[in-house]
Formats: C-alpha cells, structure tokens, sequence
C-alpha cells in the first residue's frame, strides 16, 4: 500500500503552512495521507483526521522534536512488506494527479531528490564557521556600488548594447597610431575637454558633459564616463574596480565582488569525525521529499541516530540535511539515482530563471525548457503575492473552491 507523509510540530506558522498544503494533496492523491506530529507542542490544531501523536524527548525544542520526528519517523509506522511511504515536507506543494506516479520510481534502499546546489554551497550553511557571515558582510558592501549607479541613472537608463559596443569600437579606432585615428582622437579631445560645449557629437553619438552621459540617436543613455563615476563613486564609498584582477575592492582593498557562500568546512568536519572523503561538487540530496520502505530502516537508523547525536554539537547547524549527505556516504549511495525534478520542483524566489508563466508553464532555467512539476517545493517567501510561482498556487487553489 501507498502512503504519503507529513511531519511537523509546533509553532503556529509551521502548522499553517501544512494546513494548506493539505488541502492540495488530498486533491489529488488516490492514497492515504498521514501526519506524523507531537500534538501537545502545536499551537493550532492540525487540520487532518490521519494523524499519528507521538511523543517527544521534553528537553528538545521545536526544531529539534520536528527532525526527531522526521529522521525518526519509520519507528512509528507499522511497515509491512508492501508498504511504500512518500515523506513531504510541510511546504511541498501537491499541483497536479501526477504525484501518485512518483511511487513508481522507487529504488531500494531509498530515494531522495537533488538539492538546488552543490555540497561546498550547502556547507556554510550547515556548520558555524565564519564563512557565511564573512561573505554576506561583504556582498552587503558591494550593494553600495549597486545603489550608487541607480541612484545615478539607473532608473531611467536603457542600455542598448549594440549602440554600446558600437560606441566602445569608435574609442578603440581613435587609439590607433595612425593618420586617421589621431586626426580623430585630437577632434575628440578638443570637443570633450576644451570647447565650451554642452553636448557633442561622435561617431554618431552623443555626450552630454553636464550628465556625464552617452546617447544614441533615439535619446536613449547607452553608455557613460565612467572614469567621472568611479571617481565619485569611491569619494563616497572608498569603493573602487580592479581592472588587473577584475574586481571589486573595499578601501581595506579587500576584494568584494558579489559571490555566493561556499567552503569546505563541512566536508572536512565529515573527514574528521566521520572518516567521510565526501567530494566539494558532490550534487547533495534534498531532504524535501523521499520514498522509502520496510528495506529503508538500517539508513533511516543511522541518520536519526547521527542527526540527534549532533544536537549536542556546538559546531554543527540544527538540521537534517547535513546528517542525510552523512548517512549517503557512509551507505556509498552517493552516486545513486534521484527522484526526476518534476517530484520536488525547488522554488527560489531570487532565482529570475525559476518562474510559472500561463501560456508556457514552469521553467527553471528562463524557459530554454519547458517543465511540468506534480510537486513544488517553495521553501522560502511562502505566501508572496506578486511571485509567478506563488500567484498559481494561490489560483489553482481558488479553482478548488469553485468545484
């Protein structure tokens, strides 16, 4: 028998997110759905009459008790031979009767998803170290380059980038030694620094001096001086580009250029204490969404028993997520297969290549391709209005309600 299962506990906002999660998946799904939770800790009632009420251990709190309960949750099930159980997170969301099809891809021992990022990305986020600090303090300080420039023209600017690469050749033609390019770059000169113009013309463009902008013909900006910009820029900021090295510098001349966290601070804490080689590209799981049967018990062990072992540690992060690469490794299940994108369809708000558009669908690279997700994962900014991927969820709901 099929099942699908949720776990949560706890804080009202939690419970809310699975209250309306529930209401898609028992839409769509031809098998029953469970609720693993400990009732005594949640603030609202569930809305569900398939629930299983376990206790947990009184000196953990909330997020503890919930990875207690999800690692956990296979000691709660009576699993015969059959049984085939589909975990969901609480803000998983059912789209479509295509999620009943998920149970055919099963593998024993189990079968989880990929995650949105490699594990070096993930490691930040999973134990203390200063990585994430460090370089979130320094993409914030960046972001002063991001305002100046907006501030400036930004708002009202529309780079044409033909005219703009058209505008950066005339320059490189005036450096030429030659007759042409220095009759040129004197005409230039002469009308840029010397004649009491307020605009000039060249090479079919237009600088303003007062803007310190660059025009097409359609009055369009297309360019500017930059060096007059970079100049004010670092007055106000101490701020300034590497053109050498390509990047962008603090005035501690610390290079700032926007990145995204990574390190190896996890996998050497898994080399450490785990004796785990666990490669820096290695395609984590997600722990979003996984099938797993009466086979699945020796891996679910292990990881509980990990993960509630690293409640003590200081060092790591409270999560699962860490424990689940753990537990993959030392199973060698690494290179194992993964649940098809179209079963945890992953949500990043920030992400412009991840959106939902009515005449085309789901798209998670700009819409180079076109998917059809059954589940979706919107792990971050539920409930924003606005956001393509939120708008149908908040529609396809509304279509419920009118049946």
């Amino acid at each position: 028998m099929n099942h699908f299962i949720f776990v949560v506990c706890g804080s009202r906002e939690h419970i809310e997110t699975l209250n309306y999660s529930l209401q898609f998946i028992r839409h769509f799904s031809l098998f029953p759905i469970l609720v693993l939770t400990d009732s005594k800790r949640n603030e609202i009632p569930i809305k569900h009459d398939n629930i299983i009420d376990v206790n947990t251990p009184e000196y953990m709190d909330n997020h503890q008790a919930s990875i207690y309960l999800k690692t956990g949750l296979h000691k709660y099930l009576n699993i015969k031979d059959d049984d085939l159980y589909c975990y969901l997170d609480s803000d998983i969301v059912a789209i479509n009767e295509n999620i009943n099809t998920i149970f055919a891809n099963f593998k024993e021992p189990i079968l989880f998803a990929n995650d949105h990022c490699n594990i070096n990305y993930f490691s930040p986020y999973s134990v203390h170290c200063s990585c994430l600090n460090d370089t979130l303090r320094r993409n914030n300080e960046y972001a002063e380059v991001d305002n100046f420039f907006e501030q400036k023209f930004f708002n009202q600017i529309k780079l044409n980038s033909l005219d703009k690469l058209k505008l950066e050749r005339q320059f490189e033609e005036i450096k030429k030694i030659n007759i042409g390019g220095l009759s040129k770059s004197i005409i230039y000169l002469i009308k840029r620094y010397l004649l009491p113009l307020d605009k000039f013309k060249f090479g079919g463009y237009f600088f303003n001096k007062k803007e310190h902008f660059w025009y097409n013909s359609n009055n369009e900006i297309i360019h500017f001086d930059y060096p007059f910009f970079a100049k004010n820029l670092y007055k106000k900021t101490g701020i300034y580009f590497d053109k050498v090295n390509n990047k962008w510098m603090n005035r501690h001349d610390e290079d700032i250029t926007p990145q995204t966290p990574a390190c190896r601070h996890f996998l050497e804490f898994c080399e450490k204490k785990y004796n785990l080689i666990i490669s820096n590209n290695w395609q984590h799981w997600n722990g979003g969404v996984f099938l797993f049967n009466k086979t699945s018990e020796s891996f679910l062990d292990y990881w509980h028993k990990i993960t509630i072992d690293e409640f003590e540690n200081s060092y790591t992060k409270t999560r699962d997520q860490g424990t689940l690469a753990i537990t993959a490794w030392k199973f060698g299940l690494q290179d194992s297969e993964t649940l098809p994108l179209t079963f945890n369809f992953i949500a990043e708000f920030d992400n412009p290549n991840i959106a939902y558009i009515q005449e085309k669908g789901f798209t998670n690279d700009g819409f180079k391709t076109i998917l059809n997700p059954c589940f979706l994962h919107i792990y971050h900014e539920w409930g924003h209005e606005g956001w393509s991927i939120w708008d149908y969820v908040t529609q396809l709901l509304m279509t419920f309600e009118k049946k």
